[in-house]
């Protein structure tokens, strides 16, 4: 089980324009939108340029943990579960950017 810092999470929520963060009760969605390919590969400086995909991340609080139940990765009409190694990478993340 893949789980996350609830306060480093709701701290990148708040601080990062691509994260947005839904909580209901314990029940935590955590929305992220990646940047588009050219707005990511540019040299120039970052755009708030963001695509259609949207990464989905379910979870339950459980005190200061979120333990992940679901994700997703979201584009046009296709959903796609992430894979074990995705999730990891991403919860990887959100420890090291907050």
């Amino acid at each position: 089980m893949v789980s996350v810092s609830y306060s480093k999470l709701k701290r990148i929520a708040t601080r990062h324009p691509a994260y947005r963060m839904i909580e209901n009760g314990d029940n935590i969605e955590v929305l992220f939108y990646p940047p588009t390919e050219e707005s990511a590969s540019s040299t120039s400086e970052f755009e708030s340029n963001y695509g259609e995909t949207i990464i989905r991340v379910v979870g339950l609080r459980r005190g200061e943990i979120v333990e992940i139940t679901d994700a997703f990765v979201e584009s046009g009409n296709t959903k796609r579960r992430l894979s074990p190694d995705e999730l990891s990478f991403w919860a990887n993340e959100i420890e090291w950017l907050a």
